[in-house]
Formats: structure tokens, sequence, C-alpha cells
């Protein structure tokens, strides 16, 4: 299910600049970073997670860049795939 799509062309500042991040919370009416999460391949995603101040900031290695990439970048937590973000929910 999705409740919102926001492209590089809806922000004024792609990542890692927040703005996708905030213009989804405001597409979704969600007016708080705590309850958010953001989930990411790159270390532009993590970046633009910590500057939107999430509250779950997720590297996933099943995409683009590396663990030791992932790793050097702020995050919450670094993930073997996307298909662990269950495992995860269920952990918190």
């Amino acid at each position: 299910m999705v409740d919102a799509v926001v492209c590089g062309d809806d922000v004024t500042l792609g990542r890692p600049a927040p703005y996708l991040i905030f213009r989804a919370m405001e597409a979704t009416s969600t007016s708080s970073v705590h309850r958010v999460a953001t989930v990411g391949d790159t270390t532009l995603d993590l970046q633009a997670g910590y500057n939107a101040g999430v509250r779950w900031n997720i590297g996933v290695l099943s995409g683009a860049h590396d663990r030791q990439s992932l790793e050097g970048a702020p995050h919450t937590h670094i993930l073997p795939s996307v298909a662990e973000l269950n495992l995860l929910w269920g952990a918190l």
C-alpha cells in the first residue's frame, strides 16, 4: 500500500536535503518526525533521513551501496534487505 509518492521534481532540493521526507509527511498528515521511518539503499538516503530528524533511519544492503558505505552515514539500523523490515518492527 502506498500513501504518497514524492519525486525530486516536487521539491526545491533533493537528497540529502530533508524536503522529500517533509513533503511525504505533509501528504500523509504526519506532523511528527518521531513517527517517521525512512528506508534507503544509499548514503544520500540516510543523510536525508538524518537531516529530517526521523526516528528510524534504516539502511538496506539490497540496493546500491555496501555495508561499509552505509555504516559511514548516520543511521539507526542497517538491514540485509527490505524483507527484514517486518523482523525489525516485531523487535521494536
